[in-house]
Parts: C-alpha cells; structure tokens; sequence
C-alpha cells in the first residue's frame, strides 16, 4: 500500500535534514529532479526561492525507479521504471498537487531488464541496460521515439561491456564502463542502426576504481565522474572525480600508449568529511559552480552538493564537506532543470 505524503510534512523533513556551511550564501540551485530505487515516488529538490527550499514528491505506481529526465518546453518527467522494466511518461506534472498520486501518460513496452541511466535528445530517449541474468548477460542500447502520450521502441544496439550512466552530447555517445576506469565514447551515434556497435574512444581515468555516474558539460569543456572506489576498502572510499579541458586532455592521452588521463591532471573530492561511499550519479549546477551527487549508501540514500574545489599548488585533492546534506531513501539518479 503506497503511503501519500503531504506538503507541510514533506518540507519539515527537508529543513530537518539539511545541513548548510552558512545559509546566508545560498545560491539558486533551481529544480533537481530526482529517483528512488525504494520509493514509490518523483521527487522535487526546488531551490528556486532561495527563502523557501522544498521538496515536492508526486506517489508513483513504480516501487524501484533509474534514470530521470523532465522536458521542461512541455512539462513532462520520463522516468526508468526498474519494477515494470519500461519508460514512463508523466505529463503536466506541474498541474498536480505535491503529494498527490499520480498516473503515467505513456508508458514503454517492457523492452529492457536490469536498466540504469537515461538520456534524452529532441523526441529521442535512450535507456542503457546493465547484463545480468536476467536480460541474458547482455548490455544493450535501447532508443525510444518519446512524447506525452506515446512512447515507441526505435532501435536496441548492443555493446560489449557493462553500462550504467549514458549521456548523449549533440551527437555523441557518453557512457560509464562500470565496474572499471574507463569512459567510452559513440562519435556519429545517431547514424547507427539496430545491432551491435563499438565504440570510437575508450579512455582510462589513473586513480580511479569502479565508475558509476558522470557528466559532461559541453560550455566548460568538464568531464565530472563519481567512482564507488572498491566495496572491501569500508566506508568513506567513494569520489568525485573532475577533469577540466576535457577534450584536450582526451586528445593527449589517446596519443599514448596507456590511453590514460593522468591522475595529475584530474581533480578528487574525497575522504572522510565527504559522506561519499557508493555516488551512482552526479550533475553540474553551471551558474551556482555546484557539483550536486547522489549517494546511494550512505544512511540510506543522500542528496549531496559540494562547493566547486578552490585550487591551489599544493594538491588536487578534497576532503569538502557537502554544502547540502540531505537524507533521501533509496536515491538513484539526478536532473537538474534550469
């Protein structure tokens, strides 16, 4: 039985949890929307009046959600729904009252299993499926032609590793290798058709163990990955790896051996003061030079943002505490709309 959370309640919950360096100096962070791979919800992380944060949730049918995206030029969230293992549509979600229950407007054939990150171009999602059992070890691809009342199966391409976090850059393809230090990279990948592809790029991060979540903002030319560390290692062992200059750092490091972005040129948040122990997503807030991270293990689930590291000779890496520190069950994945 799903329970209905109410308005006051909800925004109780968020002022009780959080945790500010100095309140005086927030910034708008604007609407992060966020899932939950143990709530039956869509929440709301509203920044927008800086004298008034909340979080608005609407009660979903799904009990396990991945990735998010909302269309903001037409008012719909398309949610990863893991329990049904399709994509839904929801519509007009502004039109609802926080708390209320609410109903997809579209929903996707159950094409996929075991889905992890979403991305969205223009009218086309894709979905990435991590192999499992239950999908036959596959990894796959899977592209969907999306709007408010339909959303239909256009292409399922094929890879030969573990996917979690995609994200599609104009025509481009960027996806977390889990389970490894590597990001790898479709040129061209719209021109693609059905079946197997292989990627153009495979760059390896020095100083990094299991990626999960990542972020490219095309503006900064800023590649932001999170790194689950090694599970063995205890708590604390988790970061957030920065790469400033990307692409000209890409294009060095291809020219090697090793295929390798060094260490050295990579900037770390991490230790003990971060709360980061299994980060599984992770977006850039452009104007406020927030780096805002869910954290899946730590108590439960957590909605972190950090203050943009100020370097300096001495070292790259951070052990910040978050400027935001809020508790949210279950929390999987992040968008943040502007």
């Amino acid at each position: 039985m799903h329970k209905y959370f109410f308005y006051l309640t909800l925004f109780l919950v968020f002022i009780n949890c959080e945790t500010t360096k100095d309140d005086t100096t927030t910034i708008d962070l604007g609407r992060v929307f966020v899932s939950s791979e143990t709530q039956s919800k869509i929440g709301i992380f509203d920044f927008s009046d800086i004298n008034n944060k909340k979080i608005v949730e609407y009660e979903i049918t799904s009990d396990s959600s991945a990735g998010i995206y909302f269309d903001s030029s037409r008012d719909i969230v398309y949610q990863v729904d893991r329990e049904n293992n399709r994509l839904n549509a929801y519509s007009r979600l502004s039109t609802n009252d926080s708390g209320s229950a609410i109903l997809p407007s579209a929903v996707g054939t159950s094409d996929f299993s075991n889905p992890r990150g979403l991305t969205s171009e223009g009218n086309i999602a894709l979905v990435a499926q991590a192999g499992s059992s239950d999908n036959g070890e596959q990894n796959a691809l899977f592209m969907y032609d999306i709007g408010a009342n339909e959303i239909t199966l256009r292409n399922q391409f094929d890879v030969e590793y573990q996917l979690w976090d995609i994200q599609l850059v104009g025509n481009s393809l960027y996806t977390a290798r889990d389970e490894s230090d590597t990001l790898v990279i479709f040129n061209n990948f719209l021109a693609n058709s059905s079946g197997p592809i292989s990627p153009d790029i495979k760059i390896r991060l020095e100083g990094v163990t299991k990626i999960r979540g990542m972020h490219y903002v095309l503006t900064n030319d800023l590649m932001i990955v999170t790194d689950i560390g090694d599970p063995t290692e205890g708590v604390n062992d988790g970061q957030v790896i920065l790469i400033e200059d990307f692409k000209l750092k890409l294009s060095a490091a291809l020219q090697q051996v090793r295929q390798t972005i060094s260490s050295s040129d990579m900037i770390f948040i991490k230790g003990s003061n971060t709360f980061l122990q299994n980060p599984v997503d992770v977006i850039y807030h452009e104007f406020a030079n927030r780096i805002i991270v869910a954290e899946r293990s730590t108590n439960g689930g957590m909605f972190l943002s950090f203050e943009y590291p100020v370097q300096d000779t001495q070292t790259n890496e951070f052990n910040l505490a978050p400027f935001y520190s809020i508790n949210y069950s279950g929390i999987s994945s992040l968008f943040f709309n502007d």
